[in-house]
């Protein structure tokens, strides 16, 4: 585990920039065409095997149209832990201080740092859990993306939603229907209850949390 926080020693080669209206350089123009082709293509409808009615990812069509849909590219087929790690601290602030801040469209921001050479989608996955857990009290969402990516849909075990021309990293804000996501783990139901539920007393959302997590909740 890495002191990883909204502190971290910046890293300066990382800047977001639209995906749709920005100007990517010249060696990340393929990769950004591809990234637009699979945003609208696959993430913004829906798939026969999805297991339920509209776009694979509800947020992204939204994001894309308000060009709130951010991407940074990371360079390099050998990254180390820390630079990932660094990039990815770095990314998430620019993603925080970004407009909008409190406007109603705050939630329809998206941002996704890519790795364009890098393979090692076992570090992705370890990474992406090691932020999920840091950042959920921050209530963002952090998950993974990658060529092959086996986690199981929600509504279809047999669906891979996460599959991905590029390994990448996806930040976004906390919304109500990501309650199916956080059921794992208590911290995360209790950052779930802590955003949604605020007028319920401390001790009784560190109860529903637990409950939600051991299957007891009614």
């Amino acid at each position: 585990m890495h002191a990883t926080s909204l502190d971290a020693p910046s890293h300066a080669t990382i800047s977001l920039s639209s995906l749709f209206t920005g100007v990517p350089s010249s060696r990340h123009d393929a990769a950004a065409g591809e990234l637009r082709r699979w945003a609208v293509d696959y993430l913004s409808r829906s798939h026969p095997e999805l297991g339920r009615k509209g776009a694979i990812c509800p947020f992204t069509l939204p994001s894309i149209k308000k060009d709130l849909f951010s991407v940074a590219f990371l360079d390099g087929a050998d990254l180390s832990r820390e630079e990932i790690a660094g990039a990815l601290t770095e990314v998430i602030r620019q993603f925080q201080s970004s407009a909008p801040l409190d406007a109603k469209d705050e939630s329809l921001k998206s941002a996704i740092l890519v790795f364009p050479d890098f393979a090692d989608h076992a570090l992705i996955d370890d990474i992406q859990l090691e932020f999920k857990n840091l950042f959920i009290k921050y209530d963002l969402m952090i998950g993974q993306f990658y060529p092959g990516c086996t986690e199981s849909g929600l509504w279809n075990a047999e669906f891979r939603p996460l599959d991905a021309p590029y390994a990448m990293i996806a930040i976004r804000h906390m919304t109500p229907s990501d309650y199916p996501f956080l059921t794992g783990d208590e911290k995360w139901a209790a950052a779930y209850l802590s955003k949604f539920a605020p007028d319920i007393p401390a001790r009784v959302r560190g109860d529903l949390a637990q409950r939600i997590v051991n299957g007891k909740a009614a």
